[in-house]
């Protein structure tokens, strides 16, 4: 009895479209040449692809910042940052403005497109905001321009929070902390966000001012030209350079309690004869506060005083 072994056969047409692609590269002599160039270009490829262990990607932002003393935060954004906002857009790669308003102050935010060089952004916005400053309302101040990259976002957050002590406190803790932290290498930019500054107010008494024949604008000048500090010179000595100032910034409400602002009957009028000098925290104009969430498994707080340490 014999016994036939039946091979099944595929033609081409029952292959396919793959499996006829698939057919013409394994009986092709050129599918070895073409694996090699393949191997080759990826060689080529993983040497010229640029390589860094910490990528630094360009992304520019550029904060322009605008001064106008006395004015309420809606007469800035309307007559100064409004404006310039509109003007700064039209700069070639701005992808976003953003801009707030203070009293007296104003801050534009310019964000460019990915890869544009820091360099060029910053030239760019300062010859738009130089050819425009004659359009600027009387009253505003020369604007600061401060670049901004990606390693200056803050990276870092603490927050103090206390049931006991209160937000000048907490903010003078955080300032201290985070001076010791800015000490770590590698470190960038720091700023502590909520509570009230250490300051010290000066109420003039009018009914002092008319007696001693001394006017609020005197007043103003003497505090003025008192807290500052000058370099006039220098000395040398022993091949070393030694920087010569005058002046001393003023520190504490002794100091300007001391300011002479006039005489009356060859007497020294001081600051503290015209005026009440009081040292302590700033006036409250926001607030931190720290709450805990579902997710906090111990004692719950609501709203107590808190401040933010931002290292980035």
């Amino acid at each position: 009895m014999t016994v036939a072994n039946k091979t099944d056969v595929l033609t081409k047409e029952e292959l396919g479209f793959a499996g006829r692609l698939a057919d013409s590269f394994i009986h092709s002599p050129l599918s070895p040449l073409l694996f090699i160039a393949m191997m080759l270009v990826g060689f080529y490829g993983l040497y010229a692809t640029p390589r860094q262990e910490d990528p630094q990607i360009s992304v520019p932002m550029i904060d322009i910042m605008l001064q106008m003393k006395g004015a309420s935060s809606e007469e800035v954004s309307r007559l100064v940052v409004s404006p310039l906002e509109r003007l700064v857009s039209e700069i070639h790669g701005i992808k976003h403005v953003y801009s707030v308003s203070d009293e007296g102050m104003g801050i534009i935010t310019l964000e460019f497109e990915v890869g544009e060089q820091i360099e060029r952004a910053i030239v760019l916005t300062h010859n738009k905001v130089q050819a425009n400053m004659d359009l600027m309302p009387p009253g505003v101040e020369a604007p600061l321009i401060k670049p901004k990259e990606v390693d200056d976002v803050p990276v870092l957050t603490l927050t103090l929070w206390s049931n006991e002590l209160d937000d000048a406190n907490l903010r003078t803790l955080a300032v201290s902390l985070m001076h010791n932290m800015k000490q770590v290498p590698h470190t960038g930019n720091a700023f502590v966000s909520g509570g009230r500054s250490e300051q010290v107010r000066v109420n003039v008494l009018p009914e002092q001012l008319k007696g001693y024949g001394i006017t609020m604008g005197h007043i103003a000048k003497t505090i003025k030209s008192f807290n500052t500090e000058q370099t006039v010179g220098s000395i040398e000595q022993e091949g070393k350079f030694h920087w010569v100032k005058t002046g001393a910034f003023l520190q504490s409400a002794a100091d300007f309690e001391r300011l002479v602002v006039g005489n009356n009957e060859g007497k020294p009028v001081y600051l503290r004869d015209v005026a009440e000098i009081i040292a302590g925290p700033e006036e409250a104009r926001h607030q931190v506060s720290y709450y805990t969430g579902p997710a906090h498994k111990g004692e719950a707080v609501e709203g107590a005083q808190a401040v933010t340490i931002a290292i980035a």
